[in-house]
């Protein structure tokens, strides 16, 4: 047998030290997400319009519900490639979102306008994907603001859920194109 350091050049065994573990990333890659989430979060989140015009406010009142900023958003998100193939999408993310509610009259004049937050400490892979907690926080409680608290609750908090769980999905969807192109 050989001592380590006296090779023959023609052995296609050799010692490839850190180098040669994980060759070409076949048993897993790792790429970090975070920056997609945040962008994203941006995009949906900072002065956007979730609804405008909606009929279903009380008493006849249209009503406009606005994320005005995007308060926070951090934690850690990665995609991990296994063997190959396998994909796994992992992502422990907290994020804030400042919103704003309108009821309008007939005329289009503002009638009650409330402000508040869309508190997400826990977005994260180990709940089912629809089951995240989201908090309401309001800037201000009372019998004037509680329409629009109210409408902020019901409907604005099924609304950003929807959107934060599109986001998701869009991540996985585009992972799964990307490993079956054959890319990272």
């Amino acid at each position: 047998m050989a001592k380590f350091g006296e090779s023959d050049p023609r052995w296609k065994v050799k010692d490839l030290g850190d180098q040669g573990k994980n060759v070409n990333g076949w048993h897993w890659s790792e790429k970090d997400t975070f920056p997609y989430f945040k962008e994203e979060f941006t995009n949906k989140f900072d002065d956007k319009i979730i609804f405008e015009g909606a009929t279903d406010g009380p008493a006849g009142l249209t009503c406009d519900l606005k994320a005005w900023k995007l308060d926070k958003c951090t934690g850690e998100a990665s995609i991990t490639r296994r063997k190959g193939n396998k994909i796994i999408v992992l992502y422990e993310i907290e994020a804030a979102v400042k919103w704003e509610v309108t009821f309008k009259n007939s005329a289009g004049e503002p009638v009650e306008t409330a402000k508040g937050t869309y508190d997400m400490p826990c977005i994260d892979t180990v709940e089912d994907l629809d089951k995240f907690e989201i908090q309401v926080k309001y800037s201000k409680t009372g019998k004037e603001m509680q329409a629009a608290n109210d409408y902020a609750k019901t409907k604005g908090q099924a609304a950003v859920r929807q959107l934060i769980i599109d986001i998701i999905l869009n991540l996985k969807e585009q992972a799964g194109q990307q490993i079956a192109a054959g890319g990272d």
